[in-house]
């Protein structure tokens, strides 16, 4: 019975699900969920709508990954350097 509580009493924001070790993976398909309702909406004629909602998912997961490496060279070499 405690089981069952425990699945109805869940709470998404106070106890999330434990994705550390693959949330990339993640990425891939919530910028394609992004830029397919991003498209759907400002597509002028459904033909280029599969090509134009795969290079804006191609152009969201390279800028996460650019912006990512980006902070991490910052934090790691810019920072001490500042730090000394």
């Amino acid at each position: 019975m405690s089981a069952l509580w425990a699945v109805v009493a869940y709470v998404p924001f106070i106890d999330p699900l434990d994705a550390h070790h693959w949330w990339y993976l993640l990425l891939v398909p919530m910028a394609a969920l992004i830029a397919v309702s991003y498209k759907a909406v400002r597509v002028e004629t459904l033909r280029d709508f599969p090509k134009e909602a795969a290079i804006m998912t191609v152009q969201i997961v390279l800028g996460i990954v650019l912006i990512g490496v980006a902070s991490f060279l910052f934090v790691e070499e810019v920072l001490p350097m500042i730090a000394r």
